[in-house]
């Protein structure tokens, strides 16, 4: 007997009861082995010929539930009551709590652990997955040799299993699901502080039970933080994004501010950053902002969780609260399947059907209950686009229905599932084998264009079949029961006024703005006149992506509920049977005006033994389908705005770029007479601010919410990321408020990349639209300005220094302090040290102070200085960036002085006269609060102050070119000397030179490359092989250096000819090419160095043995900038450069008159790989009546030949630069090839061989 009916598709709470004989108590035992809770039972109706013995018709599944425990049992009977399967009421989502211990499920059995390796992601032991003695699994076995059988679910007994981090065979697990790991408290001092103050962590995991959410589609979540902590300057978070596998984060935003995608080997400091730990794959990972003195990570792993590690300035939060973080982020991966039922695997989609299916397989469902072919067919129709608008109201094409839902808190399944069906018209059933089933609720024409094989219609109806058509007799259709005493078993009622609203409203994540909260609100004012009341209600749909969506649904479920309010309710018998409900009927009742009236079946309710069945329908309309088609117009009141509103603003731009590419303001210095005759010094410093948005009636652009890379066709390089916005600019030129900020993660794979924005609409009114793009969403720049279109093309185009709009800005201030310790290189560092042995400072003497990195590696930092000695810094806080010998460093004062605050783009105050002094300018932008944006955002100028009496040190601009010489003693060495200049004017503050060398190292032998065709000395494009050369750098073929100016494929490439200083000249094929490596030194000089006695005098000597150098650019810098470079070329050079070899010789001695022999002497052994400089040999006594003629071996090959003349007792000379290296360990042997041999000839006596190295 069914007690209640199939109603509504999802959520009914159908019931099903069954009577059975137990005389031989043979169902009560079955309840004290195995027990009824949990069976199935499928209930199909047939009819069937008693005579025949066999079915007449197929089966029709009536009813598919779950058995609950056994309502009664007596001697006679066992009474069994079953819940439909799509009661969906006590099932809730999400699962997974935050708790210490891991919430997955242990496979104790080895069936449990065969499913845990091939059960598929929907199998309750997957996300464990121990499997240790499965073929393909993973995991540790018990120290007996076998799988373990239980599990306590904590850290300790997880790492005995292997499924912590790897197991005993190496392979990666991080299945541990618990949150367990809380950081210690630690010892910190922030940034200017000379106090250490203890930071403990906060702990948010006691907020156990909360869920971890499950994200489909795109959403904005506000995920829980575990737990944070202080180290002084960075607040660390650990975030719970939620159930994974996730397709990835488009943006974190914290306490109403957004920060960036962390960069390695970049200072974030300024800004916070946040990376991701893990999108909630099987196999966690691990936050390594958390970890040991050994580098191990010290967290959990959260395997099938996605984790999100946060870093964030003390100024958005100082450790002593638990921040607010919001976090917009594409959500889950999920299985498809195509029109056949064949799987197409898991992807990121925003398809409702899908997503149903998700929730349906995480409430208990197999696939085998599920016919996935039904879902593939309501996935395309969702999936086919229509028109819709946009937030600006422009026409564009989206999918019919999406599904953007964020599940944050526990709810029934039941609710999700229906929430999902109102949003998208979808319906849930079960077909003829009792299988799950999801159709679409459409018109006639849609849902049933072939007419059912039970249906006893005989024409269509507007283009489609009933399911049947019941009646009264009058058009020859019957099937309406009466009931015994005559009477018709049909009713007709409505709900009443009370219940039936006519005003639904529905909140939704707007994916036109930003995917921000939104609300539609729509009422039917012909009923609020008729029933002179507005009844209020809320749609209880979900994951209305957008606002197009959400109206279209809101007006057809408030015109169903409207026009709908007409219900019939009446008794059937077989007739019934194939109905489900959603299908659509007709009835006809003349007496109520009926004829082929459609109505759609809501419920089922069968009687005993399923003699009669009643069924419950409501009336439907075609018309409220085309409501879902069309596309919903916007008014004024939903202009996208970007509500961003409060904070501080962005910052200040310059006005130029110094020779780093960093951002100067212009700063120009003017005398001020003081009262006492003395003077002081002004400056005037001028900047760009952010313009306020003008142009409030166009609104701000839309932006599509993911950029596309492109790897070839541009100039942009990899391994960055850039964040992108468009405003849009009106006739007057007002601009608008900023669009939404996409981020772009540039492939560290090639240099000739490129983005395209999409998605780009834009308001009636607009002019223009202006692009900006920067390293973080605060720090952008102009890069185009261009006429409205649907996208936009970055190649790498150059960036303006105009700054974005931003509503936030005020006005200026202006701070500045004096340096202590004008910019020095970093000749010692370290990863808390930076120095330069030059300064010989007083010990103690900048304890307190700030060192900042003013160009160079790790350009922009800032340290307290904790201590210093005679020649190094020693920072509280180690660098983020460690500095190298490009590093240049300046001491300051710590504190900053305020100097003036303005709201134009000018600004004078005094500073005080320190001349040859410099001072940090740093300009910040505030809002009407006077909160500022951070310094370390801003833009920094440092300023000489030349004084009311003149210029530091004389010098009043950048250094003239200087000369210099370079000399090779073949000891191993370059000297660096005669360095001077034609005029000693602005030289008095030069503080260092740049020497950089081009060499080729001469222990890699004979090992250059070839020219493949001919030059003359007028050619540009050289055919190499064997060369390995990028683009700037030097070639030397013979006596003449070419630069690469541009590579080609095929071995190509175009050079400058007769670069640094050689002369062009004609080249043979096969001539050997040499790609020349460089070298960079620094020379630091104290100022007023030029122009004294030492400076004549002055030489460096620098360590360089086996090289052989072709050319030298050289230049020098004071405060002003670099000096122009000079160049010296030596590959003219009879050598081809300068050489420098090692130093020392190699001698092989023949005591007597040298004779015909081989081996003349015992070989030499190499004791390490060297150079040759030359090769000679002598004789005490000179040969006569002939030549002596020598060759060496090495390793037995012939290496090179000399000759001692007739009268002579030195050889020719063999020049080094032709012969190959010899190798370590080589044998150096002598042969006497020649000797004179005529009457009275002599060979000479005492013959030595020299190899000079």
């Amino acid at each position: 007997r069914a007690d209640d009916g199939v109603e509504g598709g999802d959520a009914a709470a159908a019931r099903f009861a069954v009577t059975l004989a137990n005389v031989d108590s043979r169902y009560s035992q079955i309840e004290r082995t195995t027990g009824w809770k949990g069976a199935t039972l499928r209930v199909r109706f047939v009819f069937y010929d008693l005579r025949a013995g066999a079915a007449v018709t197929a089966p029709v599944a009536v009813f598919l539930g779950t058995a609950n425990p056994p309502e009664e049992v007596t001697e006679k009977t066992v009474r069994l009551s079953f819940v439909n399967r799509l009661s969906l009421q006590r099932v809730t989502l999400p699962a997974v709590r935050v708790q210490g211990r891991c919430p997955w499920m242990f496979p104790a059995t080895e069936a449990q652990r065969a499913e845990a390796v091939e059960g598929g992601v929907y199998s309750r032991f997957h996300a464990c997955g121990y499997s240790a003695d499965q073929a393909g699994g993973c995991g540790n076995l018990n120290p007996e040799g076998g799988a373990y059988t239980g599990c306590n679910y904590t850290k300790g007994d997880c790492v005995a299993r292997g499924m912590y981090a790897t197991d005993a065979m190496g392979r990666p697990t991080a299945r541990f699901g618990g949150f367990q790991f809380l950081p210690a408290s630690v010892l910190v001092r922030t940034h200017g502080s000379k106090e250490w103050r203890q930071s403990d962590a906060l702990d948010n995991r006691a907020r156990a039970n909360d869920v971890a959410p499950m994200v489909y589609g795109t959403a904005w979540v506000r995920p829980p933080v575990v737990f944070t902590r202080n180290d002084g300057n960075l607040t660390h978070c650990e975030v719970l994004l939620g159930m994974g596998p996730m397709a990835g984060v488009h943006k974190v935003v914290v306490n109403g501010v957004e920060i960036p995608l962390g960069v390695t080997g970049r200072d974030m400091t300024a800004t916070g950053w946040y990376n991701v730990v893990s999108l909630g794959t099987r196999n966690g990972g691990f936050n390594l902002n958390f970890r040991d003195q050994g580098g191990q990570a010290l967290g959990d792993p959260h395997g099938s969780i996605g984790i999100l590690a946060v870093a964030l300035p003390n100024r958005l939060n100082d450790g002593q609260s638990v921040p607010r973080v919001e976090v917009l982020l594409d959500g889950l991966k999920l299985e498809r399947f195509d029109e056949a039922g064949e799987a197409l695997g898991a992807a990121f989609t925003r398809n409702p059907a899908w997503i149903l299916l998700d929730l349906l397989r995480r409430s208990g469902w197999t696939k085998e209950e599920i016919d996935v072919e039904s879902f593939a067919q309501a996935a395309a129709r969702c999936d086919e686009l229509i028109e819709a608008k946009d937030a600006n109201g422009n026409t564009l094409m989206t999918p019919r229905f999406e599904c953007n839902l964020a599940v944050t808190q526990r709810r029934s399944a039941a609710e999700l599932v229906r929430g999902v069906r109102m949003a998208s018209a979808l319906l849930l059933t079960f077909d003829g084998e009792g299988r799950l089933q999801l159709r679409p609720e459409a018109t006639m024409a849609e849902q049933q264009a072939m007419k059912p094989e039970t249906s006893n219609s005989t024409e269509p109806w507007q283009g489609g079949w009933p399911a049947y058509e019941f009646g009264d007799g009058s058009n020859g259709t019957s099937g309406l029961l009466r009931r015994a005493n005559g009477e018709p078993a049909v009713r007709w009622w409505s709900r009443g006024t009370s219940e039936c609203a006519n005003r639904l409203s529905v909140e939704f994540q707007n994916a036109f703005n930003e995917y921000r909260q939104d609300s539609v609100s729509l009422v039917d004012l012909d009923d609020v006149l008729v029933t002179g009341q507005e009844l209020s209600a809320t749609l209880p749909a979900m994951g209305l992506p957008h606002f197009d969506q959400a109206a279209r649904v809101t007006r057809f479920h408030l015109m169903k509920g409207l026009q709908g309010n007409e219900y019939i309710e009446f008794e059937t018998s077989v007739q019934a049977l194939g109905l489900r409900p959603g299908d659509l009927v007709t009835v006809t009742y003349l007496k109520e005006g009926l004829d082929r009236a459609p109505f759609r079946v809501l419920k089922l309710t069968p009687a005993e033994n399923y003699e009669t069945v009643r069924i419950t329908g409501q009336r439907h309309l075609e018309g409220w389908h085309a409501l879902l088609e069309g596309a919903e117009a916007v008014d004024a009141t939903q202009m996208r705005r970007t509500g961003r509103q409060g904070g501080a603003p962005r910052p200040l731009a310059g006005v130029t770029l110094n020779a780093e590419g960093e951002q100067e303001f212009e700063v120009t210095e003017h005398p001020l007479e003081q009262s006492d005759g003395g003077a002081a010094v002004q400056l005037r410093v001028r900047f760009q601010a952010p313009a306020r948005p003008e142009a409030v009636e166009i609104g701000a652009p839309l932006l599509g919410l993911s950029p596309v890379v492109q790897t070839s066709g541009g100039t942009l390089a990899g391994g960055r990321t850039w964040y992108y916005a468009v405003s849009a600019v009106n006739a007057a030129g007002a601009e608008s408020e900023l669009s939404f900020v996409v981020r772009a993660t540039v492939p560290a794979v090639t240099e000739t990349n490129r983005v395209v924005l999409g998605g780009i609409s834009v308001a009636a009114g607009t002019a223009g639209l202006r692009v900006y793009r920067g390293a973080s969403p605060l720090q952008m720049q102009r890069i185009a300005e261009v006429a409205p279109a649907g996208q936009f093309v970055d190649s790498g185009l150059e960036a303006t220094l105009a700054p974005p709009p931003d509503a936030n800005y005020d006005h200026a201030n202006f701070h500045w302090r004096l340096e202590l310790l004008p910019e020095t290189q970093a000749i010692v560092h370290g990863p808390a040290v930076i120095g330069n042995a030059s300064l010989a400072m007083l010990e103690h003497e900048y304890r307190g102070a700030t060192v900042r990195i003013v160009r160079g590696r790790g350009q922009g930092q800032e340290r307290v200085v904790m201590d210093n000695d005679a020649a190094a810094l020693m920072l509280a806080t180690p660098w983020t960036t460690e500095p190298d010998a490009t590093s240049w460093f300046a001491v300051s004062e710590t504190s900053w002085r305020f100097g003036g605050a303005t709201r134009s783009e000018e600004i004078a105050f005094e500073v005080l006269n320190r001349e040859g002094t410099f001072v940090q300018i740093s300009g910040r932008s505030a809002n009407a609060l006077d909160q500022e944006t951070p310094s370390e955002l801003s833009v920094l100028h440092r300023h000489l102050i030349g004084g009311a009496a003149g210029s530091a040190d004389g010098d009043m601009a950048t250094p003239p070119k200087p000369f210099f010489a370079l000399s090779a003693g073949r000891r191993g060495r370059l000297e660096l000397l005669g360095i001077g200049f034609e005029t000693l004017e602005n030289t008095r503050g030069i503080t260092a030179g740049t020497l950089e060398l081009h060499y080729w190292s001469e222990l890699d032998g004979l090992t250059g490359g070839r020219l493949v065709e001919g030059l003359d000395a007028e050619m540009e494009w050289v055919i190499l092989a064997g060369v390995a050369a990028g683009e700037g750098e030097l070639l030397q073929i013979g006596h003449e250096l070419m630069r690469v100016v541009e590579l080609a494929e095929g071995n190509v490439a175009r050079v400058e000819r007769g670069a640094a200083g050689s002369v062009a000249s004609s080249h043979a094929a096969q001539s050997l090419v040499w790609a020349l490596r460089r070298h960079v030194v620094i020379v630091p000089f104290p100022k007023q160095f030029f122009g004294t006695p030492a400076s004549g005098s002055y030489l460096l000597a620098i360590a360089m043995p086996h090289a052989r150098v072709a050319a030298a650019e050289f230049f020098v810098t004071n405060a002003r900038g670099d000096s122009e470079t000079a160049v010296n070329s030596y590959a003219g050079l009879a050598d081809g450069g300068l050489r420098t070899l090692a130093g020392g010789q190699y001698t092989i001695q023949v005591p007597g008159e040298p004779a015909l022999e081989t081996m003349a002497a015992p070989p030499l052994i190499i004791d390490e790989r060297q150079a040759v400089g030359d090769i000679f040999a002598t004789l005490t006594e000179a040969p006569a009546g002939g030549n002596v003629g020598l060759r060496l071996r090495v390793n037995g090959e012939a290496y090179c030949e000399l000759t001692i003349a007739a009268g002579q007792r030195v050889s020719n000379t063999v020049s080094g630069v032709g012969l190959a290296p010899l190798p370590a360990g080589a044998e150096v042997s002598l042969d006497v090839i020649g000797v004179p041999l005529t009457m009275g000839s002599r060979p000479g006596r005492n013959l030595t061989v020299t190899i000079r190295v």
